[in-house]
């Protein structure tokens, strides 16, 4: 993702990976960003009074308010595993592409998980349970907000019906959304490092360069192995938030070719991030056969070779 000679991101590109990291994040998104930030400043420097300063900005999102229940810890907890991790990879290995220092980060941080949930697995159960109650409680706070608003459907039943099933998705798949929110959380803590520090260093490219490891298909397709072979309802969660994880990872890769495809400019790709939101299923579907399928057609190499043929 961040080869120099390709399309950088842009700052309304960065804009874009925040909106994603505010949609999908099951933590507070500023407590990861920020200390993914503070990371960065505190093992490779920082020289400009900028930079410094939203380093105080970072710090005080950070630290400012104390601790006073579990989630407070748990959102801190997993943010300084994930930057430290972030940080040790980027540190062993400084010419990789973003997307695999940062998914080498997230599969760190499984591993120590791994090992300290199969040391008593009643540590899981207290993290899932809070964040089940985290995410009732934000759910019901929406919906004390949206009763005040002078509409007949967000007051009936109907619309607590599907907040109550969109708050159970959430909890079923929060692993997957935690993980890719991450990703998008240390991305724009890279961005902002990068630009604020002055250090030369490879940023990131536009959405539109977005690609990964064709071999990472193999993760799709065992948490398809998992999902039917339904075992136990632990083993059919974790089949199922891998699944959802690979294929969001699938539908911006798919995203991506459409982007170069068609060669739109800002306002088109809104548009269609939009589109993804509110259309849903069928776009979605659509984005995700085409992220599959670059993996044997890779349209966008196709599209540059046919660009320099036609010169």
């Amino acid at each position: 993702m961040d080869n120099t000679e390709q399309e950088q991101l842009t700052g309304l590109g960065a804009t874009g990976l925040l909106l994603i990291v505010l949609l999908l994040s099951v933590l507070n998104p500023g407590v990861v960003v920020a200390t993914s930030f503070l990371w960065l400043i505190v093992i490779f420097g920082m020289t400009r009074w900028i930079g410094l300063g939203m380093a105080i900005v970072a710090g005080t999102i950070v630290m400012g308010t104390p601790g006073t229940d579990q989630l407070w810890y748990l959102e801190r907890s997993w943010s300084v595993l994930l930057a430290g991790c972030f940080v040790t990879i980027t540190m062993m290995f400084p010419r990789a592409v973003f997307f695999n220092r940062a998914m080498g980060a997230i599969l760190g941080i499984l591993f120590v998980a791994g090992v300290f949930f199969a040391s008593n697995f009643q540590y899981w159960h207290i993290i899932d349970g809070v964040m089940n109650q985290s995410i009732m409680n934000n759910i019901t706070r929406s919906l004390l907000m949206f009763k005040g608003v002078d509409s007949d459907f967000m007051a009936s039943k109907v619309f607590t019906d599907r907040a109550m099933e969109l708050a159970g998705y959430q909890f079923r798949f929060f692993p997957a959304l935690l993980g890719l929110s991450s990703l998008a959380s240390m991305a724009v803590a890279w961005w902002g490092y990068v630009g604020l520090s002055g250090k030369g260093l490879r940023n990131l490219n536009g959405l539109n360069q977005f690609k990964f490891s064709d071999h990472l298909v193999w993760c799709l397709i065992a948490g398809l192995l998992v999902v039917i072979w339904d075992t136990s309802d632990g083993w059919s969660r974790i089949g199922e938030n891998l699944v959802v994880f690979m294929t969001s990872l699938y539908v911006l890769r798919g995203m991506a070719v459409v982007f170069v495809k068609t060669g739109m400019l800002f306002f088109g790709k809104m548009s269609l991030f939009l589109g993804l939101i509110l259309l849903g299923p069928i776009l979605v579907l659509i984005a995700f056969l085409i992220g599959l399928s670059d993996i044997w057609f890779d349209y966008r190499n196709r599209v540059r070779i046919l660009k320099e043929s036609n010169q």
